[in-house]
This record gives structure tokens, sequence and C-alpha cells, in this order.
């Protein structure tokens, strides 16, 4: 699928990269509470472990043996609690088990060789142990005691601790990471898009500069705009201003042109109609002068009609037909036409009137010299076309040779007088507003040609 809007591709590539990030992110977080949790146990390992110190004392018994007594009850209540996850053992030299805590009262307890071995004496190890198939942390200390005669025992003190505890607490923590990085994932992509809207709306005010100078309101792109886009609009203003420059010195040549040779071509038509003797060259020259004739109109209809591009204007269609009507009436008085005009009164063209006098003028004049004794022009208009429909009586035009006559040049009845450029002068300035041109079958079975035209 094809993405158009900027918008939407930073939203998508934000969409798809921030639940990377934010997932990096928890795994990291994740981590490091764990690591906290884990440094917090060995901590309070450590410290049980200096609570067995502190209470243990070596005594003699009655062989005056030396034996390590421990007091019947601890000051950590957990040690005294049966099965409270918190457990103590003292090993002899020969890993006898010589004390166990009152919360260890009904437990196995550990063997010496499941605890890690000590590279030192007076070293704290920690790891990670099981008991009774329950998962526990370790600790275990060995130390070495002097008994009054000097002599030293060894002794290895060893605390364990349910994981009860520290999985609860991770797991509280992940439920609570997950759930707010995820509200903070929708929050950041809910203000990236308010962000977004309102940093690319200087293009949304650039794109409504461009539509009101294409619609004729202004004559170059006006308003302020962001430090970036602001010599973009310059160099567009500068490009336009040359463009337009160029136009109006074409516009200028080619009515300097036509104006120049309209008279001479006037004095030769006359001459060639009245003063020359041979009727053969006489009407030779005046069908290549009134052709040339043509020619110049039709230039000068093409720089007229491209220099007014952008400058267009609200034209009221059936004022305009009704004057073109009348005019044509008088010039086929002879064929004694019957013509009607379907146009809703407020029905308007937006472009320029000599544009759509042009456009109306030649397919009604095909219509009225081809037609018998039926013309019709019909409106209608949709939400974004007009669309305008000229039909008469006529032999109409084969479907084999509709792009034929929209060709400069090219005629179906040669027993007309014409120079096959009237239907060239109109496809183009239908192109040059957008729009298109079709040849059908009216409803007396002769030509319609339909216009659409676009409503703005």
């Amino acid at each position: 699928m094809k993405i158009n809007s900027i918008a939407s591709r930073l939203l998508l590539a934000s969409a798809l990269l921030l639940p990377v990030f934010l997932g990096l992110t928890g795994y990291f977080l994740l981590k490091a509470f764990q690591h906290s949790l884990t440094e917090a146990e060995n901590a309070q390992l450590r410290g049980h472990i200096y609570l067995l110190f502190s209470a243990a004392e070596l005594v003699e018994d009655d062989t005056n043996s030396p034996v390590l007594q421990m007091p019947s009850a601890l000051m950590e209540p957990d040690f005294e609690r049966v099965n409270s996850g918190l457990y103590a053992f003292i090993y002899d030299h020969q890993g006898q088990l010589v004390w166990r805590s009152n919360s260890a009262a009904l437990l196995s307890p550990p063997d010496t060789h499941d605890f890690s071995t000590v590279p030192k004496i007076g070293q704290l190890i920690t790891q990670s142990l099981a008991l009774a198939a329950q998962p526990l942390f370790s600790a275990h200390y060995d130390v070495v005691w002097e008994d009054s005669a000097g002599q030293g025992h060894l002794f290895r003190f060893a605390v364990t601790h349910t994981r009860t505890t520290f999985e609860a607490a991770l797991a509280a923590y992940r439920t609570q990471l997950w759930r707010w990085l995820g509200t903070a994932a929708l929050l950041l992509l809910l203000v990236q898009a308010i962000i977004l809207r309102w940093g690319l709306r200087p293009l949304n005010h650039l794109a409504v500069a461009l539509k009101a100078m294409q619609s004729g309101e202004t004559s170059n792109i006006v308003g302020e705009h962001p430090r970036e886009l602001q010599e973009v609009v310059n160099n567009l203003n500068q490009v336009l201003a040359r463009e337009n420059a160029l136009r109006q010195r074409y516009r200028n040549s080619l009515s300097d042109l036509a104006h120049s040779l309209k008279t001479p071509l006037a004095i030769l038509q006359s001459k060639a109609a009245h003063d020359a003797s041979d009727t053969d060259l006489r009407e030779t020259l005046s069908e290549q002068i009134a052709r040339m004739n043509q020619v110049v109109t039709y230039q000068l209809q093409r720089a007229v009609s491209d220099q007014q591009q952008g400058l267009r204007h609200q034209v009221n269609v059936e004022q305009t037909a009704q004057r073109l009507f009348s005019a044509l009436a008088k010039v086929y008085r002879e064929k004694n036409v019957t013509w009607e005009v379907n146009i809703s009164a407020d029905t308007v063209f937006w472009g320029d009137e000599q544009d759509l006098l042009e456009m109306l003028g030649n397919l009604l004049d095909n219509a009225f010299k081809y037609g018998e004794q039926r013309v019709e022009l019909r409106a209608e208009t949709t939400a974004d076309s007009l669309i305008l429909r000229i039909g008469d009586d006529g032999p109409g035009v084969p479907a084999a040779a509709h792009d034929k006559i929209l060709q400069r040049g090219q005629r179906l009845d040669s027993r007309i007088a014409g120079q096959g450029i009237g239907l060239a002068v109109v496809a183009d300035i239908i192109s040059s507003y957008g729009g298109t041109l079709t040849i059908g079958t009216s409803r007396w079975q002769g030509a319609e040609f339909t216009l659409t035209l676009p409503r703005t």
C-alpha cells in the first residue's frame, strides 16, 4: 500500500519504531530493577549472617569440649516462625549440622556440598539454592572461632530466604512498567500527531495560497511562510513573474503580428474578390487568404487563452449562449433553424468569457452549419463539473472519425467551406482547463458534442 501523506508516513514510522524503543527501555529498566532487588536481598542476607555472629558464643561443655551455643530465640521474628521462608543453619568443620533456626525445624537442612566453594575463609558467598523444591536466596560465611586455649574451630554460617517476595515484587513492577510504557506510547503518538499537524500546517497554507493564485484571486503566492518554505515561495514567485512576463511578450508579439497582417490580408482579399479577372485565380486567392486569416486568428486565440489561465472568473453560461444563438440565427436565417437553450439562469463557467465564447461559438456554428433544422444546447452540473451538450439533427459524426475531426485541418465534409481548425481550437481550450470533449449522438440522431469542464 502506497502512502502519499507525509504526516501518515511519519506517524507510521513512529508507530513502528516507538514499540522497539520502548521495549528496549522496558527491558533495561526491568533488568536494573531486578539487579536492585537482588542487591537488596544480598544485603539482607549479609545482615542476617552478622546477626547470627552476634548471637553465637563458643563455650565448653561438661567434657570441656568447645561447642557453639546459640540463644533460644533470635531478634529476627522470621527465624522463630516455622516455615517463614527465612532459615539459618550452622555447620562444623566436618559438615555436620550443629544448629538450625526454629523456622527450619520441619525442613531437611541442605548439605554443605550444596553450597558453593569458599575461596578463602572470611568471605561471604551468595547464591541461589533449592530447598524442598523451593527456590531460595542463600548466603554462607566460613569463620574460624578460637577457644580459650587459642585453638581455632571452623564453622559455616548459612542463611536462606525464599524468592516468593522477590518474584512478587518483580512481577508487580513488570506489570506496572509495561502498563505505563504502553500508555506513554499512546500519548507520544497522540502528541506527535498533534505536533505533525501543527508543524505541517504551513504546507496547507501554501496549498491554499497556490489555489488562490490558480483561481485568479492573486497573481502570485502571498502570505507569510516559515523560513524553510519562504525561500521556496520566493523562488516560485520569481519563476511565475518570469513566466508571466514571457507570456505577455508572446501575447503582445502575436497581437502585433495579427494586427499587422489583418489589414494587408483584408486588402488582398478585397482585391481578389473584385479586381482579379481570372475567376479561378480569384477563388484560389480568396481561399488561401481566408486560410491565412484563420491561422492568424487561431494563433492569437491560443496566446490569449494561455495568458488568461489563472485569471478565472464566473461567466453566466445562459446569457453567453443567448448572445451566440441570436447572432447565429441571423447568419443562418435562410435555414430557418429552430434552436433551444435548456440552461439554468444561475449556471456559471469558471474561466475567461472569451474562452467560453470561442468554444460555444465554434460548436454552435458547426451545429447550425451541418444541422437541418434543429439545434439544442443543454447544461447540467455535478459536484465538481459543468457539462454542456450541443446537439443537432444533421448527419452526425461516424464513430471512426471522432478522433480525426479533433485534429487540426481535418474535415469530413469538403462541400461546406472551412479549414478544419475550429474543433482543434475548442479541444485545445478545453484541455487547458483540464476538461474533456466527447462526441456522441443527439436525440435527433445527429451529432452531439459534450464538454465537461471543472466548476472551480
